[in-house]
């Protein structure tokens, strides 16, 4: 069971975590520990140096000022860009140039293999670009008709 705890927002902008009976910690950091199969369980709370102080079980039972602080500040530092549509994938000289529509705006990046898509148990897509930058894309079922062409020989 997650201990009390609070976090707020100082002045500066940084996150601080209040327990009872324990210092403040400012300039908090939260992980999730399963990013891609729980999103709203096992947040780690963790100091500037890494070390984990506190872990968030899951979101749910939350008073919703508090949750909402996890899933705002989550939101606001973690870089997974979803993808919601597909523009268009062109396939040549052994690489695939995706151009597609994210959560975050447009984008175009070049997947090298297609080991680098990799299918999720509940129907999402996780894709490595060259870069190494990972997205996140809608399960095939939750794309618009022409998106889904353009990835299902891929997928």
């Amino acid at each position: 069971m997650t201990q009390a705890f609070e976090l707020l927002v100082n002045e500066e902008g940084k996150l601080v975590l209040r327990r009872p009976g324990m210092d403040d910690v400012v300039d908090v950091r939260l992980r999730r520990a399963f990013p891609w199969s729980q999103r709203d369980r096992f947040i780690s709370v963790r100091d500037a140096e890494g070390k984990e102080l506190l872990l968030i079980e899951d979101l749910e039972p939350l008073e919703s000022g508090r949750r909402k602080t996890v899933e705002e500040w989550l939101a606001d530092t973690s870089f997974i860009p979803r993808i919601v549509a597909v523009d268009d994938v062109d396939v040549r000289f052994g690489y695939q140039q995706w151009k597609v529509r994210t959560d975050r705006g447009p984008a175009e990046f070049r997947v090298q293999e297609r080991e680098d898509i990799r299918f999720l148990p509940d129907g999402r897509f996780r894709i490595k670009d060259a870069d190494g930058t990972v997205y996140e894309m809608i399960g095939l079922a939750d794309l618009d008709e022409s998106s889904r062409r353009a990835v299902e020989a891929l997928v």
